[in-house]
């Protein structure tokens, strides 16, 4: 069994200001397949559009820009439940998890109520494109992934 080393920076326990990323989507007539269920594709894109706003448009404090620069090597969707046009959006709720020196995990989950119509774990790897390989997270990196980390698992 391979396993990593955390680097520095990365907290043992969960910190007490880590929360999911929520991020609300409305379902558009656009997304919706022949039967008017949301197609799969648009799910994923929709778990995406959650990503980019954690990483991308949220992730500096005022003042502080934080780019982080990483490709998904792996995705895995489970659907639940098929996705229909009501008037109420969906909320993409995403934590991190497995975080190590170079790749993450991320895991989002599509409600709305009570009702869970996909669960997505993806595998970001940090990437760098001069070099064309996998690098290392840089701190920043490192200190916006924890913000929505979840405990490390004391079994692996």
């Amino acid at each position: 069994m391979l396993t990593h080393a955390l680097p520095t920076g990365i907290p043992a326990a969960r910190p007490a200001n880590c929360r999911p990323h929520l991020y609300l989507r409305q379902v558009r007539m656009s997304d919706l397949d022949s039967m008017q269920h949301v197609n799969n594709a648009r799910l994923l894109e929709m778990i995406q559009d959650a990503h980019i706003e954690m990483f991308y448009l949220r992730s500096g404090l005022p003042g502080q820009e934080i780019r982080p620069r990483f490709v998904y090597a792996r995705h895995e969707l489970d659907y639940t439940e098929p996705l229909v046009l009501q008037p109420e959006p969906v909320t993409i709720t995403t934590t991190i998890g497995d975080l190590r020196r170079s790749s993450f995990r991320l895991t989002s989950r599509i409600t709305r109520d009570a009702h869970v119509f996909c669960t997505s774990v993806s595998t970001a790897v940090a990437y760098d494109p001069d070099a064309r390989c996998s690098r290392r997270l840089e701190e920043a990196e490192l200190a916006l992934a924890a913000r929505h980390a979840t405990p490390p698992d004391p079994a692996h």
